[in-house]
């Protein structure tokens, strides 16, 4: 009870419009004033819930995807695999998807995938008479690919909270992104096949293939060095990030020279921006997990668990259907700082592998990202096209579909997500 109660004053207060941190921190003060606790330590556990080695990979993939952005990397991207797919039915929508993934292998993060390849796939779905809504929902899923095909922003946060190997993490969601992508490409082929003039354009000639190709050969190269370097153990996520950072800067400053000294401030400051953002919410939420322990609401969950005699089962259906409600309300890096602290005991006491939880619990943050009201990715493509949002809901209801068969999948056969990690140690 006292959880529930805990959890309506928190969407209560997220409803004024409170930034999320305040609201956290907020809600953690009240409680320790009503019990008559100390705020002393406030500032100590906001400090260290920061200071964590493994969180220096956020700003790193932060500042890679500005630079990638910024430095027109989308653009070379769409414009290889297009060459490769455009005599398909559908080809040019199965571009937007595969680049998507492929972006999604650099840069780690949803908004910056949706944006870098909206602004190149949209225009051209368009030119190709592609419905609208069609045209928007399928960028805006295709985006959330950026947080499960590794590298993965929360990936990173939710191995910092849970001591879980982010390694194996971003490992683990390698067969679930691809399986995703395989879905939405089936999707786009069908549609288009359903579809009077899309059946596909002239082949590209192998002379425009190998044009294409000299162009993104470098963006190309990021993704096998960051996931194969963490994958042979040369280096660790975090580094990975600097490399990556290092290779964007290299590739957009000083080979293709798209970026200059001008554009560093605009690209530092949105990178910061990104991060404070990031940083503050972390902080605020595991000193509200602190309180919550203090107060022992984990252990009455755990308790409450055995008492029922919740089954494996039974708990993951139950937290499935708790992640898709706060999705529609709450962005992605809040959801994972309230609740994986408040349910990891019990996943533990389940003997649920934390690995295979959070490829599940990922799935359901890419839900969160195109579930209307507060979906993030909505908003995004709200922001790069001239579409309203109820376009851009209607066209994103496939894709949920499809996103929540990929995690009745990866639920039903772990092994989809476990399987790679066995290599890796």
């Amino acid at each position: 009870m006292e959880i529930i109660i805990i959890f309506a004053i928190l969407l209560v207060i997220l409803a004024t419009g409170l930034p999320v941190f305040i609201s956290l921190a907020s809600l953690a003060v009240g409680i320790l004033l009503l019990t008559g606790q100390s705020l002393s330590t406030l500032p100590s556990t906001m400090y260290a819930a920061m200071d964590n080695f493994v969180l220096l990979a956020v700003p790193l993939f932060m500042l890679m995807a500005h630079i990638m952005t910024k430095g027109g990397v989308g653009d070379d991207l769409f414009d290889f695999v297009h060459v490769w797919l455009k005599h398909l039915p559908g080809g040019i929508a199965m571009t937007a998807v595969v680049t998507c993934s492929i972006f999604a292998a650099i840069c780690g993060s949803s908004a910056a995938t949706a944006v870098t390849i909206g602004i190149a796939a949209i225009p051209a779905m368009l030119r190709y008479k592609y419905e609208k809504p069609f045209v928007l929902g399928l960028v805006a899923a295709g985006g959330t690919l950026g947080i499960l095909i590794p590298p993965s922003g929360p990936m990173i946060i939710y191995g910092a909270i849970t001591d879980t190997s982010v390694g194996k993490l971003f490992i683990a969601g390698i067969v679930p992104g691809v399986l995703i992508s395989l879905f939405f490409l089936f999707y786009c082929w069908f549609y288009a096949s359903r579809t009077p003039g899309l059946e596909g354009d002239i082949p590209s000639s192998w002379l425009e293939r190998w044009k294409a190709f000299k162009r993104a050969a470098l963006s190309l190269i990021m993704p096998p060095v960051i996931i194969g370097g963490i994958y042979l153990g040369i280096f660790t996520p975090t580094e990975a990030a600097g490399i990556g950072a290092l290779m964007a800067f290299v590739i957009c400053f000083l080979i293709y020279r798209r970026l200059g000294i001008k554009d560093i401030p605009a690209i530092m400051k949105d990178t910061v921006k990104t991060t404070a953002m990031i940083f503050m919410i972390i902080g605020a939420a595991v000193f509200f997990g602190q309180v919550l322990t203090i107060n022992q609401i984990p252990q009455k969950i755990v308790n409450f668990a055995v008492q029922m005699e919740l089954g494996k089962w039974t708990f993951l259906i139950l937290v499935n259907v708790l992640l898709l409600f706060l999705g529609c309300f709450l962005e992605v890096v809040s959801i994972i700082l309230i609740v994986v602290p408040i349910f990891f005991p019990v996943i533990e006491k389940l003997g649920i592998d934390p690995v295979w939880f959070g490829i599940i619990f990922t799935i359901n943050m890419e839900l969160a990202l195109i579930t209307p009201p507060v979906g993030m990715n909505l908003y995004v493509i709200m922001g790069i096209s001239d579409g309203s949002l109820k376009e851009i809901v209607k066209g994103v209801w496939p894709f949920i579909l499809m996103l929540v068969a990929g995690l009745i999948l990866v639920m039903l056969v772990p092994d989809l997500s476990l399987w790679l990690t066995r290599f890796v140690g």
